[in-house]
């Protein structure tokens, strides 16, 4: 059987031995080894209770297991808010990027901003022959501007989009069908590095940084991974190409 990368991870996190994990569960720490390095599946009982010592929902680390909520073997994980995701997450995801970066926002600034070196770093995935599709709102759309009417910033969401349309006229010089202008509402921003997807959805009236983002991991054609990168296409075949 596999390796449990998302056991090893979550264990990683807390911080807690494997010596003290095994003994708060009843089991020697080789048998909790095992558990992560082949991936051999423990009883129901100790899943439930290796997985409140974690502080991780037991779907999450055994997403194989039938239950309410199998089938969500994709999600890696949940953050409350954008805010919580680190830069470093974004930033160590874009770095290990081979094929496809594709972004989908209306001015994603917390990108330009908050990530090292974005824009340097898309441009070295371009010159390694990664294929990077930004999409930016069109400052003139009337979505953007309602965007910015319920979220309470009037005319705020269309001067971001200004300034993260200037911000990417670096990568748009790189390659010139690199960024595209969407008038399109979004429900969701959509960030993907090869098969790693972060999915921010926009609840009515709040701002993306302080919505839910939820970290997607695609396993092929099916799933919530392949209904977003299919929203992604939809709004990048509609948009218009930035004038150079």
């Amino acid at each position: 059987m596999p390796r449990n990368q998302r056991l090893a991870d979550a264990i990683r996190s807390s911080g807690r031995s494997l010596e003290d994990l095994a003994a708060d569960v009843g089991a020697h720490p080789k048998t909790l080894e095992r558990w992560v390095g082949s991936g051999r599946l423990p009883h129901a009982a100790t899943r439930a209770r290796l997985a409140a010592l974690l502080g991780v929902p037991v779907p999450m680390l055994w997403p194989e297991v039938p239950g309410a909520a199998h089938g969500v073997s994709e999600v890696v994980g949940v953050y409350t808010t954008r805010n919580e995701l680190s830069p470093s997450t974004v930033g160590s995801m874009l770095d290990g990027t081979t094929g496809h970066i594709d972004v989908l926002v209306y001015s994603g600034m917390w990108l330009w901003d908050t990530v090292p070196r974005f824009r340097d770093r898309l441009l070295e995935r371009l010159a390694a022959g990664v294929v990077v599709r930004i999409c930016l709102g069109d400052p003139d759309s009337d979505a953007v501007h309602l965007r910015g009417e319920e979220e309470g910033s009037g005319d705020g969401m269309a001067s971001r989009c200004k300034i993260a349309i200037d911000y990417a006229r670096p990568v748009l010089d790189a390659d010139p069908n690199a960024v595209r202008l969407t008038g399109a509402t979004l429900y969701c921003s959509i960030f993907r590095f090869d098969d790693e997807l972060l999915a921010n959805t926009h609840f009515w009236g709040n701002p993306a940084a302080a919505s839910p983002v939820i970290h997607l991991r695609s396993r092929g054609d099916g799933g919530i991974a392949a209904n977003v990168l299919r929203s992604f296409e939809r709004v990048w075949d509609q948009a218009q190409p930035l004038p150079g």
